[in-house]
């Protein structure tokens, strides 16, 4: 089992769906659910419930829900590197309608600004002693060249974050071992301005630019990958009924890494995340704790 390192956010979610068709700018009747999230959070959280070992670079407030967040994520295991601050935890704030689709987003995340270079230098070591660095997008571009200037014969697992976010990493493509994003994030980061569906022929552009490995979720559309320079496909069917999609792309992505971490390869870890993805649509929080029995319910996967 490869030593896996992840580098991003921690966050505080309220989850808030309308109990009937939602009307903007008036009070809506509705259920608000709090838990802990931020991609790399649930990603480290997931790993963790799927019986791996976890090294976690984060910002934490010392307020009452980074307390909280801290404690859950000890229990499993998982070693937490983080600056002390008197900043408030980041808050995510998502309201869905009756029919759990997205209305908005706000976020609150001053703390982001710890996510730094003076974070990634006072853990070099614990970076240089992964097999596996996982980061996300919310570093910097100081940050981000702290990470490709110094850790070399590593593998490298990137999550895009968003639109805007995931071009910051446009010097680093060719040292990137794998690049998880999603259908809004590639066109972004390919100076593509249209909304244009996408498909296979988009995969051509990426190995031009040195990318090998690649993973593109597409929501309920089939998820697009490459795996090592070869182009596949992973059907996905549509999923009715289901409670929230906040951290499905996330559920994705810890089970690529948990197949990658114990040499099982890609491919299954598309078929293992599309699984965790499925799990996470019918939980109120942004990780299914039920993952936690995912491994003892398919030997093989």
């Amino acid at each position: 089992m490869g030593k896996v390192v992840l580098i991003g956010a921690s966050t505080v979610d309220f989850i808030a769906k309308a109990k009937t068709s939602f009307i903007l700018r008036e009070k809506n009747v509705g259920e608000i659910n709090l838990s802990f999230g931020g991609v790399m959070r649930n990603i480290a959280y997931s790993l963790a419930l799927l019986n791996n070992k976890c090294y976690f670079l984060t910002v934490i407030g010392e307020d009452l829900y980074g307390k909280n967040n801290l404690e859950i994520l000890k229990k499993e295991n998982i070693e937490v590197y983080y600056p002390k601050t008197d900043l408030k935890s980041a808050i995510y704030l998502c309201i869905n309608d009756s029919n759990n689709d997205m209305v908005c987003g706000l976020t609150d995340n001053s703390i982001f600004t710890l996510l730094n270079y003076d974070l990634i230098s006072q853990n070099i070591d614990v970076l240089k002693n992964s097999d596996y660095l996982v980061i996300d997008t919310n570093l910097n571009e100081e940050s981000l060249n702290k990470v490709f200037s110094n850790i070399k014969n590593k593998k490298i697992l990137v999550e895009g974050i968003s639109k805007e976010k995931i071009k910051r990493i446009k010097p680093y493509l060719k040292d990137i071992y794998l690049l998880k994003c999603n259908n809004f994030e590639v066109l972004s980061l390919l100076d593509i301005n249209e909304e244009k569906e996408i498909d296979e022929a988009i995969l051509d552009k990426f190995l031009a630019l040195g990318i090998n490995n690649l993973v593109i979720s597409q929501g309920d559309k089939d998820i697009l990958y490459l795996d090592n320079k070869i182009k596949k496909r992973e059907k996905v069917e549509r999923v009715d009924n289901y409670i929230n999609t906040t951290g499905c792309g996330d559920a994705l992505f810890a089970g690529i890494i948990d197949s990658l971490i114990n040499n099982q390869g890609l491919e299954n870890g598309v078929k293992i995340g599309k699984e965790l993805a499925k799990l996470t649509l019918f939980s109120n929080e942004a990780v299914n704790i039920k993952i936690k029995n995912y491994k003892g319910e398919n030997k093989n996967g």
